[in-house]
């Protein structure tokens, strides 16, 4: 039943993929749509109405009941479980090359960003590319770990990490991945990104895990408090693959399931991973959005009138007492807007929950439909950094082939005779990110709907409740296209 639905969302996508001046934030160059911009925001919010009213007439079951029942194991024989350990043993040396050559090549190599391939093996292959493959082949992260490996190497020369010397407090949840997730973003937006800053950084961060393990061992310290860890888990509970392992670095068992049904399958124990969670969301809308001309403007348009009796006729005392408010005005902005997004799900989670007189608490119902907005953090996650990764992934074979001394081919994007966005087609990549921005909308009001019908018994109850979450994802459907339109400052 759920697919049927999500198969019917996909393709009510597809039908408003129809051809405003709107801007995809990796260029500078403003292209007009074929249709009014106000067209694609009533058709996105009329098909997740349409969808909410659908489910509401004809899905009156509980997932649960069905994703316990189709979630099957994967029938291999010895030849196949032997490549895959095979396949394994590639992808975790792979992984540990991966890693050194980032961290090596920010000590050796060049220390132009845009000539040393560590950024880009970082933030292209690891970041983004490997969450994204995530979502179609499921969390093979615990399995290829780079930390993992060097730990389970030390452990094999008689280094004890695996037993914990203190338990791993309850209260501390995910708080220390959520906070080098915000670290990390904090970096990504407001220090220069150097190959040595990069190195320097996970270096620390490989510190920080390497004391983790033997305080608390390792299960608790890579489930919880490793950012990389909890960030794939979150998101491989959106593939249709899960992975049981063995109670070491193998692969048990292999379970088929239906897409995205390990976001119902169960539910995150601790507040931190609903911050983490609204964290993915929030973190992205303000890289869209802060550098934007309308975010900039915002604060010199009401600082000007509002400050000007601090400095009178001083204009040099105006310029230095502005920049230092505007760096801590962007600043402040990435740390709020989490808060901001956290305050709005409450507040629609309380108005369900006096519609329905339910008895569940406030924070029950924050936790049960934390990972329904997964899917609106990914597809929003994706279509911001759309234009982003086409270009990177045509850069990285020649920053590749300089670490070798082999000359490879300049990339498309770079020729002298082409102009930066003259490989893409603007329209197509509108089109793909209005397309998959409604998708994963699609999806979150279904996933919200199921949860509902555990949540609030009765057919009455459910759609009653669903009305305040209908609102707030056409809501976020709406602010996140609009900020893909806003023109860069």
């Amino acid at each position: 039943m759920m697919e049927w639905w999500l198969r019917r969302g996909a393709l009510a996508s597809l039908i408003l993929l129809l051809p405003a001046i709107a801007l995809a934030h990796s260029f500078s160059t403003p292209y007009l749509l074929p249709i009014p911009y106000w067209m694609y925001v009533y058709g996105c919010a009329a098909t997740l109405i349409v969808t909410f009213a659908v489910l509401g007439v004809f899905a009156s079951r509980p997932a649960s009941d069905e994703s316990s029942a189709r979630s099957r194991p994967l029938e291999v024989g010895p030849g196949m479980r032997a490549a895959g350990r095979r396949l394994l043993i590639v992808l975790r040396v792979a992984a540990l090359a991966c890693l050194s050559i980032t961290i090596a090549a920010g000590f050796v190599g060049s220390e132009d960003p845009l000539a040393n391939v560590s950024l880009p093996l970082f933030w292209v292959v690891f970041l983004l590319g490997w969450g994204y493959l995530t979502v179609l082949v499921g969390d093979l992260y615990p399995f290829v770990n780079p930390w993992l490996t060097i730990i389970g190497g030390l452990e094999r020369i008689g280094v004890p990490l695996s037993k914990a010397r203190m338990r791993y407090p309850q209260w501390l949840g995910c708080w220390p991945a959520f906070g080098f997730y915000l670290w990390l973003v904090w970096t990504e937006l407001f220090v220069v990104q150097t190959p040595l800053a990069l190195s320097n950084l996970l270096l620390i961060y490989s510190a920080v895990t390497l004391l983790g393990v033997v305080v608390f061992g390792k299960r608790d310290w890579f489930e919880q408090a490793d950012f990389f860890s909890v960030f794939f888990s979150i998101v491989g509970k959106m593939a249709p693959v899960a992975y049981d392992s063995d109670g070491g670095e193998q692969i048990r068992e292999v379970r088929l399931r239906r897409p995205f049904s390990g976001l119902l399958s169960e539910q995150p124990k601790h507040m931190s991973v609903l911050l983490f969670v609204l964290f993915m969301l929030s973190s992205t809308a303000y890289d869209g959005i802060y550098d934007t001309q309308l975010w900039t403007a915002f604060f010199w348009k009401n600082m000007l009138g509002l400050l000007q009796p601090l400095w009178g006729d001083d204009l040099g005392k105006a310029q230095a007492l502005l920049m230092d408010l505007f760096l801590v005005y962007r600043k402040a902005g990435l740390l709020l807007f989490p808060f901001l997004y956290l305050i709005f799900y409450y507040a629609t989670l309380l108005l369900a929950k006096l519609i329905t007189r339910s008895s569940l608490s406030l924070r029950s119902l924050a936790l049960q439909f934390c990972y329904s907005l997964v899917p609106i953090a990914f597809v929003y996650h994706f279509a911001h950094y759309y234009t982003f990764l086409i270009v990177q992934f045509r850069e990285l074979p020649s920053l590749l082939g300089s670490l070798v001394g082999i000359d490879v081919l300049p990339p498309l994007l770079t020729s002298p005779d082409a102009p930066p966005t003259g490989a893409l087609e603007m329209g197509i990549v509108w089109h793909t990110q209005v397309g998959v921005v409604l998708l994963g909308h699609v999806v979150s009001v279904v996933l919200a709907h199921f949860e509902a019908l555990r949540s609030f018994p009765g057919r009455g109850n459910t759609l009653l409740s669903q009305v305040p979450l209908l609102i707030l994802m056409v809501t976020y459907t709406m602010l996140g296209l609009w900020i893909l339109t806003l023109p860069l400052g």
